[in-house]
C-alpha cells in the first residue's frame, strides 16, 4: 500500500486559524511573506487589498509591527518610498523590504525597511484616525500561516482566506519571481492560493461512513458525491486514503477512479481497530483539488 505523508495531500483550503473581522474601510491585510524568499531570508515583502467598491486614499494610513512604523501615504518613519497614493477597489498594494528586488517581476507600490520575525509579531493596520482596523495575530506557537525555509515546501507565504482565516499558500497556485528569478510559493498582486481554491476547486460530500463512530466489517461501499464548479463532474478523477489513529500519514487505497459516487472497500485487508479515517480527493482537468474526510470509525472483523 503506498504511503503518502499528509504534506503531500493538497488541501482544497489548507487549514484555517484564527478568523478575523474584516474592517468596514475595505483595506485590510491579505498576505505576508515573513520568511522572506529562497533568494534570501531577508527579502521579506507585505501585501494589503482593498475589498471596497471605492477608491481608498493612502494618505495617513500606517502598517505596524513592534517598532515598525510604515507610512502607506509619505515617505516617513520607516517608510522609504511611496510610488502608489491611492489604492483603487478590488486592486493590492504590494510592500518590498529595502529594494525594488525582493519580488523581481513586479514593481512594489512602497519600499520599507524593517523586519519580521519568524517566531512571530502582531501586523496592525491603522486607519488616520490612529484606530487598528485590522491584523495578523500571532498564536501560541507563532504565525498562523506560511513556512521557513527549512520546511518543505519552503518560503510559502502567510495568506487571507475569504472567510477572514490565515493560512499558508499551497505552493502550486503562485505569482512573481525572487531576485533570482525563481518562482516564489505566493501571490504578490493576485489572489490568494485559498481564495482560488475555494472558487475552483471540486467539491467532495462523503456519504458513507459518515456518523461518528460507525463500524465497518468485511465489504463496504464508500460513497460520496463530488462536483466540480468550472467544469464537468464526470470529468474528476477520485482517489481515497486511510489514516489510523494518532496516524500523521495517509495511505493510499485507489486512486483514478472514475467518479462513479461509490468504491466497494475490502476492510479485512487493516486490522481490526477504532480511529480510522478515510479522506475522498478530487481532482480536474486543470489540476484543482478538492476533498473531505470522514469522522473516526471502527473497523471489526470477525476473522482478525
Amino acid at each position: 500500500m503506498k504511503t503518502i505523508g499528509r504534506s503531500a495531500i493538497l488541501l482544497a483550503v489548507v487549514g484555517c486559524w484564527l478568523a478575523v473581522t474584516v474592517n468596514g474601510s475595505g483595506l485590510m491585510i491579505s498576505e505576508i511573506a515573513w520568511a522572506g524568499t529562497a533568494a534570501s531570508s531577508a527579502d521579506e515583502w507585505i501585501e494589503l487589498v482593498n475589498q471596497s467598491d471605492a477608491t481608498i486614499d493612502l494618505s495617513g494610513w500606517v502598517l505596524a509591527f513592534g517598532d515598525v512604523r510604515i507610512s502607506l501615504g509619505e515617505a516617513i518613519e520607516d517608510t522609504i518610498e511611496v510610488r502608489t497614493f491611492v489604492l483603487a477597489p478590488g486592486a493590492f498594494l504590494l510592500l518590498e523590504r529595502t529594494d525594488d528586488n525582493t519580488v523581481s517581476d513586479i514593481p512594489a507600490d512602497i519600499l520599507y525597511k524593517g523586519a519580521l520575525s519568524n517566531d512571530g509579531i502582531l501586523v496592525e493596520l491603522i486607519d488616520p484616525e490612529g484606530t487598528s482596523v485590522d491584523s495578523a495575530v500571532i498564536g501560541e506557537t507563532g504565525w498562523p500561516g506560511g513556512s521557513p525555509g527549512g520546511d518543505e515546501p519552503a518560503y510559502c507565504t502567510m495568506e487571507r482566506t475569504n472567510a477572514g482565516a490565515w493560512t499558508s499558500n499551497n505552493a502550486i497556485i503562485c505569482n512573481g519571481v525572487d531576485a533570482d528569478g525563481v518562482p516564489l510559493n505566493g501571490t504578490p498582486g493576485q489572489a490568494n492560493s485559498a481564495d482560488v481554491l475555494a472558487q475552483w476547486a471540486p467539491a467532495v460530500q462523503i456519504g458513507f461512513p459518515s456518523s461518528p463512530g460507525s463500524i465497518l466489517s468485511g465489504t463496504e461501499w464508500i460513497t460520496w458525491t463530488a462536483s466540480d464548479p468550472n467544469g464537468v463532474d464526470s470529468g474528476l478523477s477520485i482517489a481515497i486514503f486511510v489514516s489510523a489513529e494518532e496516524d500523521n500519514e495517509w495511505s493510499l487505497l485507489i486512486e483514478n477512479l472514475a467518479n462513479m459516487g461509490s468504491f466497494a472497500w475490502d476492510t479485512t485487508t487493516l486490522a481490526s481497530a477504532s480511529g480510522y479515517r478515510l479522506l475522498i480527493q478530487a481532482t480536474d482537468p486543470e489540476g484543482y483539488i478538492g476533498q473531505a474526510t470522514t469522522e473516526p470509525f471502527e473497523i471489526a472483523n470477525a476473522t482478525d
